[in-house]
């Protein structure tokens, strides 16, 4: 193991495009690594003010939904091939809050944050596997 980029650190702020997101057909997100350091602190944060809720089914829904705040704030930059209606809509910081957070009955707000985590965590795995190939492994 090669370990001269041991101090070198990768640039998790620019966020990269990832499509192919399961159940959301024709979408696509320009989103951060799930590794982003302030992603992690403010989830780790909502687990720890969760707490023994997290034992139980409401607990976990609930968290569920109150992660979508991080992911709206840290994680989800852009979208592409979002409709309203049948038309396009362009992406906006406090309409992506709204939807990551939503307890709608019909889903949307759980399957925009299982897409996002997904995204987040394609972006992480690439990195990755190119820290491993510049270490030489």
């Amino acid at each position: 193991m090669d370990i001269a980029n041991l101090n070198k650190k990768v640039d998790l702020n620019e966020g990269h495009w990832i499509d192919d997101i399961p159940d959301m057909e024709g979408v696509r997100f320009k989103v951060r690594s799930t590794n982003y350091k302030p992603f992690r602190v403010a989830t780790a944060g909502l687990a720890r003010r969760s707490g023994k809720k997290l034992r139980t089914d409401e607990g976990m829904v609930s968290y569920t939904i109150g992660a979508g705040k991080p992911l709206a704030e840290h994680i989800l930059l852009d979208w592409d091939g979002v409709k309203e209606g049948g038309k396009p809509v362009k992406y906006d910081p406090k309409r992506a809050l709204a939807i990551l957070t939503a307890d709608d009955d019909f889903g949307i707000g759980e399957t925009f944050r299982r897409g996002v985590e997904y995204a987040g965590d394609r972006v992480a795995e690439r990195i990755s596997s190119a820290a491993k190939e510049a270490a030489g492994n």
